[in-house]
């Protein structure tokens, strides 16, 4: 699923290596999404574990949603603090520019290309790990959270070129995670 959420973020790239490799654009596209979606395969499965880890602990239920308010709040909270790190600017500011990835950081051959969609990758799994993290208070199989998220980080990623949606939604979790964990003590 995490897959086709962020598939619809790579259409710029995809169009970006296609203008760039003439020769062979279907088979260096094919490459670089290969790269790509190992990277989310690897934290898809590391996220199944945690899910695992989590239902194990009884934190999370068997649709793996919260069962305190606490615990929600909590990675409310810490969605919203990462939202507001360096770190997540770094990463989005690579996922808004393409062309200037690929200006900078272009490795020929096939496993160049491929190399450079793991590096693509795992810039994206950075900027939007902590969105993905907040499956885990809706419902990890909620196709309408999972929808909404999607439509986020493509606005966020495709469409802004500022880091001032990610800021404001920080602001916005810190305060519904803290909400949340002030009103489960209460």
């Amino acid at each position: 699923m995490m897959a086709a959420m962020m598939l619809s973020i790579t259409i710029p790239w995809m169009m970006a290596v296609w203008r760039l490799t003439p020769q062979s654009p279907t088979r260096s596209v094919v490459e670089f999404l290969a790269g790509y979606l190992l990277t989310w395969t690897v934290f898809s499965v590391a996220a199944s574990m945690m899910q695992g880890l989590l239902s194990n602990a009884t934190l999370i239920s068997t649709t793996g949603v919260p069962n305190t308010p606490l615990f929600g709040g909590v990675l409310l909270f810490v969605a919203g603090l990462f939202q507001l790190t360096k770190i997540k600017e770094r990463c989005l500011a690579h996922c808004q520019s393409p062309l200037g990835f690929f200006l900078t950081t272009w490795h020929g051959g096939r496993w160049g290309i491929i190399r450079m969609g793991i590096h693509h990758g795992t810039y994206c799994v950075g900027c939007c790990w902590a969105l993905m993290l907040l499956g885990f208070v809706a419902g990890v199989m909620n196709l309408i959270w999972m929808i909404g998220v999607t439509i986020y980080v493509f606005v966020d990623q495709s469409l802004l070129k500022t880091p001032a949606l990610s800021r404001l939604t920080g602001a916005f979790l810190l305060i519904w995670g803290a909400w949340t964990i002030v009103e489960s003590e209460l």
